[in-house]
């Protein structure tokens, strides 16, 4: 049995529905009212962000109990010296579920297996929690903040990854986008990153919230339902990307991307697949509707992804 089944229930309602900590951190019903001086917003955006780096910390030491060189007491002290910064403040702004099982996941343990069943099952709680923070976070503030008419972003000089393909080793896959009735076809390039797209096929079907990036550039991603530590040993720049390529980026919380138009970013991550070259043309209209959703109006967008 799976560590924590409470917690296992919640992940599976956070699905597709909002968690009430997060309903309550974004129209100020916390009940020990964090903000100074009346106001909430300065509590909520530090959460926003410390969710999101707790989760993504909990990978890394996901990854770092599986190294068996290390001892299961030794990942432990980690855990108990990095996770207080993070689940103590996160408890009081209004998440005491999640201080309730970081203290659970503490707790001494001999077996390993239970050990990283205990962190990925929490990483995969903390990564709904965020998903569901990064969408209702209101982005559009920042249309106060643009850059100078005329200013010219900074330019990458291009150094693709060669990412030799083989289209004999591919499983195909469909996304569909409700309510937009939008589906493409897309290919899962097991020949690049085998053992990460066995773990994503095992996932499948799934419906999670369709979200945009909101610094990189024409991309949409989504936290998938499963935490996955398989290697990844292709890898390609952001920037670098063609238009319909699949990423599965496990540090920043285990989210499927989809690359609809230019990025600006140089950090490199896993290729999932791509989208059929003939199916690409639908991709700036769900990524212009995704950008409303996750900017200004909070609309529900749903991303199914299912075997064909």
């Amino acid at each position: 049995m799976s560590a924590y089944p409470e917690l296992r229930e919640l992940i599976t309602r956070g699905l597709s529905e909002e968690p009430a900590e997060v309903r309550e951190m974004r129209t100020g019903t916390v009940s020990d009212s964090p903000g100074s001086y009346g106001q909430y917003f300065t509590a909520w955006d530090f959460a926003n962000s410390i969710v999101r780096d707790y989760s993504m910390n909990l990978y890394q030491l996901l990854r770092v109990a599986t190294d068996e060189s290390l001892s299961v007491e030794n990942v432990l002290t980690v855990f108990r010296t990095l996770d207080p910064i993070y689940s103590t403040f996160l408890g009081y702004n209004g998440f005491p579920k999640l201080a309730e099982y970081a203290t659970e996941v503490a707790r001494p343990v001999d077996s390993r297996r239970v050990l990283v069943d205990r962190l990925a099952t929490f990483t995969e709680y903390v990564n709904r929690l965020t998903a569901w923070s990064h969408h209702y976070f209101p982005w559009h503030v920042g249309e106060r903040y643009r850059y100078a008419p005329g200013a010219v972003a900074q330019e990458y000089t291009p150094a693709p990854v060669a990412v030799e393909e083989d289209p004999l080793q591919r499983v195909p896959v469909k996304l569909t986008w409700e309510p937009l009735g939008v589906e493409v076809t897309a290919e899962l390039a097991v020949d690049l990153n085998e053992e990460l797209c066995v773990d994503f096929v095992k996932s499948l079907p799934f419906t999670v919230l369709q979200d945009h990036a909101v610094v990189s550039g024409e991309s949409m991603y989504a936290w998938a339902p499963l935490v996955s530590v398989a290697p990844t040993p292709v890898r390609e720049r952001i920037c670098d990307a063609p238009v319909g390529r699949l990423r599965f980026s496990q540090a920043t919380g285990n989210k499927l991307i989809v690359q609809y138009g230019p990025t600006s970013e140089t950090l490199s991550s896993p290729v999932l697949g791509k989208v059929l070259d003939s199916h690409t043309d639908r991709l700036p209209e769900v990524g212009r509707a995704v950008w409303e959703s996750t900017y200004r109006t909070k609309e529900l967008i749903w991303l199914t992804v299912e075997l064909l």
